[in-house]
């Protein structure tokens, strides 16, 4: 079975498995492993130019990162350009602004191409302030992404119900249904010699003149292999060393078409607010709300932080409550760019694309273009700026250094801090869940809402870091490198390729 839905995310409300899993092994051109839009993408992209893929998905197309997205096709990604500059001069700024641009003119030409009913948008995009001491980084913002290329403009006009001290407009972005693209997309990759096999999780990779990727049902055998799993799945390149989780969340209702602003907005002040909309099934629009960002593991309560984002669209909207409820883990590269290219160097078969910074889906089609290309043996204009193996400690090893130690302290500091005693877990209410100690191992307990109580190891399946519960969203998640686990421990997002296993209390 597909892995299950996190709480209710409105992307994924229509989405359930529609191919079939790998039944026997199996020899194309290309294999791709994820099939959220870094994958799907890819995909499509080399089908098009005549190579046999096998796009294989351990749960159903979209269920990963993608269908948990707030769907914002953008260049405007916040306070980005004003770094770029500072960090890697102005030509890495603009290289970065013209691929997003071209990425957003990709998808466009894609849907009409393909005829895919996705709600594709074109809308502004505004970065946005409401206080007046955080004017001056807007306005320095506003220069950077001029300076960058991008036609921005500054404004404090916007068809948001309340007044911002300051804003900075980008036209002609867009917005769509990520999972009705990816849908879409899918149906073309399949067929012709080429697969999408859901349901089938890959669990290995062999590199070589011919590579194989050994999965749960057989093993795919292929010239080279895309790994497309948001962090990859393969320690090989210690990406989760170079990019490190960070979680959001993000709320929907229905609205009438007055009162849905139009306009695509992320505020610079925090706690971080996102909002867009996007039409609703028979009539009106959906309301998108998304922020209160933080690391995984940090908060024990998260059912506050949508409570928070509800509270906001009540007061700001008038919205009494919210239908959807969704959250994801993004991960956050040392140097503010995606990883993309080879996974490690040397390597000419395996591919990857990680550490896009919560704005995955421009993203993920530049990389799905470099990593076709590379394939293919064409150049990349974009290829060197986001290159995988490149290394720059000078720029990132303070951030670098910071991050891994915050890991190293979860990992040891989570087994010995954690409360000892069965009295955690008589406690739990339906629905509830704690991780526990007894004895010198960590226990996964969660009670379902008809009382009975189910055990599992707390040990993440990736390096071994102690997981911890998601009260809002009952799932199990690991502060090390952002894996997440269904309630039964069902694997939902990577880097983890195995379920977290059943357990039992010692008597």
């Amino acid at each position: 079975m597909a892995a299950p839905k996190l709480n209710r995310p409105l992307w994924l409300e229509p989405a359930e498995p529609r191919y079939p899993a790998l039944s026997s092994s199996l020899d194309v051109d290309v294999a791709v492993i994820g099939a959220g839009i870094t994958g799907v993408t890819t995909a499509y992209l080399l089908k098009q130019a005549g190579k046999s893929v096998a796009l294989l998905e351990s749960s159903a197309v979209g269920h990963g990162a993608t269908g948990y997205t707030t769907a914002k096709l953008t260049v405007g990604h916040s306070l980005v350009y004003h770094h770029l500059i500072e960090s890697l001069g102005e030509d890495a700024a603009r290289a970065y602004a013209r691929s997003n641009q071209e990425a957003i003119e990709r998808i466009e030409a894609i849907v009409r191409a393909n005829s895919i009913d996705c709600d594709l948008e074109r809308a502004s995009n505004y970065v946005y302030t409401e206080r007046e001491n955080s004017v001056v980084d807007v306005e320095r913002e506003a220069s950077a992404a001029r300076a960058a290329g991008v036609e921005a403009e500054l404004t404090t006009e916007t068809d948001l119900p309340y007044p911002v001290r300051a804003a900075i407009r980008v036209d002609g972005q867009a917005q769509f249904h990520p999972w009705k693209y990816l849908a879409g997309l899918a149906r073309t990759v399949d067929g012709e010699g080429s697969h999408v096999l859901e349901l089938t999780r890959a669990t290995s990779v062999l590199s070589g003149s011919v590579c194989e990727v050994e999965t749960t049902a057989g093993v795919v055998r292929a010239a080279h292999v895309v790994v497309a799993t948001q962090m990859p799945f393969l320690d090989r390149g210690l990406y989760f060393t170079r990019a490190h989780p960070r979680k959001s969340y993000a709320i929907a209702a229905r609205v009438d078409n007055d009162g849905a602003p139009r306009g695509m907005y992320i505020s610079v002040d925090q706690p971080t607010r996102s909002i867009r909309s996007t039409p609703a099934e028979g009539g009106g629009r959906m309301l998108i709300v998304g922020g209160e960002g933080h690391k995984p593991g940090d908060d024990p309560n998260t059912k506050a932080r949508y409570e928070k984002l509800e509270a906001f669209m009540q007061e700001r909207f008038g919205v009494a409550a919210a239908e959807y409820h969704w959250s994801t883990h993004d991960y956050m590269p040392v140097d503010r760019l995606p990883y993309i290219g080879r996974l490690r160097r040397g390597d000419e078969r395996v591919y990857v694309a990680t550490g896009f910074a919560k704005w995955g889906l421009t993203k993920a089609t530049i990389a799905a273009g470099v990593i076709s290309d590379a394939i293919l043996g064409r150049a990349n204009e974009w290829a060197e700026l986001y290159d995988s193996t490149r290394l720059d400690a000078r720029r990132s090893a303070k951030r670098f250094a910071k991050e891994n130690a915050a890991v190293g302290l979860h990992f040891f500091r989570d087994r010995l801090q954690l409360p000892a005693g069965r009295e955690e877990v008589e406690r739990l209410a339906p629905g509830e869940g704690t991780v526990a100690r007894i004895g010198a191992k960590q226990y996964a307990v969660h009670r379902d809402d008809v009382g009975e109580l189910h055990v599992l190891s707390a040990r993440c399946t990736h390096l071994g870091c102690i997981v911890g519960w998601n009260n809002a969203d009952r799932a199990w998640e690991c502060p090390c490198h952002g894996s997440r686990f269904a309630a039964d421990g069902t694997l939902v997002q990577g880097p983890a390729t195995a379920d977290l296993s059943r357990d039992s209390l010692p008597e």
